[in-house]
């Protein structure tokens, strides 16, 4: 039972580290909004963005590929925040976790508490899973996984959208 258990870890372990990084073609529909309380205590409502760009990343303090896109998100963040783009960390893990990992890696934006209900209605299958919503609050861009070269797409696309 136990090799069971580590053969089990060690495969989720190597699909989490290999995933292809992808994307995959945006939903043209508003999803249903959702409201979460983030590290400070202060409830987020993506439907209070519109005429925002905002960046919800999905994510977990386990998950190799996503303590990899932070430092990138974190730099995308300052170098857009004032031209109007909102970045959200939806962290799928204890609230103590996340903060502990927010303050020893220095995350400027806000970290909100997920659940499995958000992460089932944006169809999260892999982490990390970045959404780009336009002003209007539709879905124009979602990625599964990351690669370094992706911060590169995360700029184009947000850009694009910025223009709009």
């Amino acid at each position: 039972m136990k090799r069971f258990v580590t053969i089990a870890v060690i495969m989720l372990l190597a699909f989490t580290l290999f995933m292809n990084c992808r994307k995959t073609p945006p939903q043209q529909e508003t999803k249903e909004d959702f409201s979460l309380i983030d590290l400070d205590g202060v409830e987020r409502t993506l439907s209070e963005q519109k005429g925002k760009v905002v960046l919800v990343d999905f994510w977990a303090t386990w998950c190799p590929p996503c303590r990899d896109e932070i430092p990138h998100l974190i730099k995308i963040y300052d170098s857009y925040k004032d031209q109007g783009l909102i970045v959200w960390g939806i962290g799928l893990d204890e609230e103590g976790k996340l903060r502990t990992f927010a303050e020893e890696h220095e995350i400027n934006y806000p970290i909100l508490v997920g659940n499995q209900t958000v992460s089932q209605k944006y169809n999260v299958q892999g982490i990390p899973t970045t959404i780009l919503f336009n002003k209007k609050g539709t879905i124009a861009f979602r990625h599964v996984g990351f690669s370094p070269d992706l911060e590169k797409e995360f700029e184009k696309e947000i850009e694009q959208l910025l223009k709009e």
